[in-house]
C-alpha cells in the first residue's frame, strides 16, 4: 500500500499541468499571431498559417506550448506569449536581436519590441529606443543609421 501511495505522489509531482484557452488570432508576421481583442502576441516555430480571425484552442504549459487552429485543423508549436508591459516614456539604450519579422528581443530580459515595417537584420546590436506614451515611438539602430516605428513593448506571460 505504501509502495502505491508513492507511486502516486510522485506522478502528481512531475505532473505539469497545461491549461486550454479559446482565442481568436491573426497572423501579423513570420510566426507572429495577435490574439484578436487583446495586446497579447503568441510566438511560434515554423509556423506557416495564414489566419485572420481564426478560433483556435492555446494549450500552454509554463511559457510554452501547442496553438491549434480549429478550422484549418493545423496546430504549431507555441515558443511563448507576451503580453503588453508597462514601459514608461522615455529613450533607453538596448541591444536588440531581429527574432522573426518585427520582432527583436532586448538583450538580457524577457522584454520583446513590436515594430512596423523594419527590415534591420540586428544580431545584438545597439540601439536607442525612443518611447512616448502607451509604448509606441521609434527604435534607432546606431550602426546602420536605420530607424523603425515600435508599435509596442511586450514581456513573457507564464499562463
Amino acid at each position: 500500500m505504501k509502495v502505491v501511495i508513492a507511486v502516486v505522489l510522485m506522478l502528481l509531482c512531475g505532473t505539469t499541468f497545461a491549461a486550454d484557452y479559446d482565442v481568436s488570432v491573426t497572423r501579423k508576421g513570420s510566426n507572429l499571431y495577435k490574439v484578436d481583442g487583446k495586446e497579447m502576441y503568441v510566438h511560434t516555430r515554423y509556423c506557416y498559417e495564414y489566419v485572420y480571425s481564426e478560433d483556435s484552442m492555446l494549450r500552454m504549459s509554463g511559457s510554452s506550448g501547442k496553438i491549434i487552429f480549429l478550422d484549418e485543423g493545423e496546430s504549431c508549436d507555441v515558443k511563448a506569449v507576451f503580453g503588453a508591459s508597462d514601459a514608461s516614456p522615455g529613450k533607453y539604450d538596448v541591444t536588440v536581436s531581429r527574432e522573426d519579422d518585427d520582432w527583436y528581443e532586448v538583450f538580457g530580459t524577457d522584454t520583446f519590441i513590436k515594430t512596423s515595417l523594419c527590415l534591420n537584420l540586428a544580431l545584438g546590436e545597439s540601439a536607442i529606443l525612443k518611447l512616448n506614451a502607451g509604448g509606441f515611438g521609434t527604435l534607432f539602430f546606431i550602426d546602420s543609421d536605420d530607424q523603425c516605428s515600435v508599435d509596442g513593448i511586450y514581456s513573457k506571460l507564464r499562463l
